[in-house]
């Protein structure tokens, strides 16, 4: 869904954050009816415009496409459309074919830009396109979700290569990102918000304090706190992927450790929960591991349970035994890395790889995992 009418966006000022990553930087652009300025910034994507593809998501909705190809047009673009397979399909080796050979067809070259449309499937493939592309083409994303917003700038999705699971990925490399709040409507997607919590405890306590106010009319979709908390995450999600130290880089893995080893134990009971319900429990109980391990404050943990309530994110319920629970741990992390590790917050702002005590593991485990077995009844 999207806003048909400004309402309460029409206020709303679009902000400008340049995300510096060392040798390239990322134009990153939010507010309401920020596509408003598209046709002009579009055009100092390069030289002089001549070609440009949109890869357009397979639920964009046909006004809303139609608009973004008036700008792409308006900004003197020769433009080709080429709609994505649909979300499961998208990151799959064949729709990367697809989407290369639909690049070649339009004539595309590196001095040319290619603009990825739509959810987080459609803005990730278009970031591994346009990176192999005569090595290395602008693009330029507009993602229409939340998600999307958070992290099109700083994370993709894997590959689905078979037998790889979610081992094949890359950082996304875009010249620009689009954020049009107008596109969003209702509550905040708990796959944005969720994301936008870790970043905020990764940056500073200045960026927690904010976020903690922020929550409750955050998961509302309240404009004003979804500028202020998006803004906070790209400062964070930037600082972490661009940090000189080696552990620091691994802060938005906070929680994805053991948000993987509650997919893999869950689904071998036949449940599939979504990822940013699985992550925000990985938080959960990461956090608590963070107070002996890492020295976060007690209360904070319990301030981060406050938030994600107020962010609609409630307890999961279900059944596991310690041992499968720490079983899938080390099972599933062996397939990412020879040592076992947590990024845990060690403070407001520093998030690293964290050895965790077997006798402390196994301890919060067990009475984590009995809270979630109450839920469960």
């Amino acid at each position: 869904m999207r806003r048909t009418a400004f309402g309460a966006w029409s206020d709303m000022t679009i902000k400008r954050q340049l995300l510096n990553f060392g040798g390239r930087s990322v134009d990153f652009r939010v507010g309401a009816e920020a596509l408003h300025d598209f046709s002009r910034v579009l055009r100092g994507t390069v030289g002089m415009p001549v070609h440009a593809l949109v890869i357009s998501g397979a639920t964009v909705e046909d006004d809303v496409l139609e608009r973004v190809r008036r700008e792409v047009i308006d900004a003197g673009f020769d433009l080709t459309v080429w709609r994505a397979p649909a979300s499961d399909e998208a990151m799959t080796p064949a729709s990367l074919t697809a989407a290369l050979a639909a690049i070649a067809q339009a004539g595309i070259t590196a001095d040319d830009v290619i603009v990825g449309l739509g959810d987080v499937a459609a803005t990730s493939l278009t970031c591994y396109a346009a990176r192999l592309w005569c090595g290395g083409t602008p693009a330029v994303l507009v993602p229409t979700c939340l998600e999307g917003m958070v992290t099109a700038a700083t994370e993709a999705l894997p590959l689905a290569v078979p037998g790889c699971d979610t081992r094949v990925g890359r950082r996304p490399e875009p010249a620009m990102v689009f954020c049009d709040l107008s596109l969003l409507d209702g509550p905040a997607d708990p796959a944005g918000t969720v994301p936008m919590l870790g970043a905020a405890l990764a940056d500073s306590k200045r960026s927690w304090e904010r976020l903690k106010a922020q929550a409750p009319r955050l998961g509302k979709g309240d404009p004003a706190a979804i500028l202020d908390v998006l803004c906070i995450a790209q400062t964070a999600r930037r600082a972490v992927v661009a940090s000189a130290n080696p552990s620091a880089r691994h802060g938005l893995l906070y929680g994805v450790t053991t948000a993987r080893a509650l997919d893999a134990a869950l689904r071998a009971q036949g449940r599939e929960v979504p990822w940013w319900h699985l992550l925000a429990e990985g938080m959960r109980f990461e956090a608590r591991l963070a107070t002996e391990a890492g020295k976060l404050p007690v209360d904070e943990v319990f301030d981060q349970d406050d938030c994600l309530e107020d962010l609609g994110v409630a307890e999961l319920a279900f059944t596991l035994d310690a041992d499968s629970f720490i079983e899938a741990i080390e099972r599933e992390n062996a397939r990412w890395a020879n040592r076992l590790f947590f990024a845990l917050p060690k403070a407001f702002g520093t998030i690293r790889l964290t050895k965790v005590d077997d006798e402390v593991l196994r301890r919060h485990a067990e009475a984590y995992l009995a809270s979630r077995a109450e839920l469960a009844g």
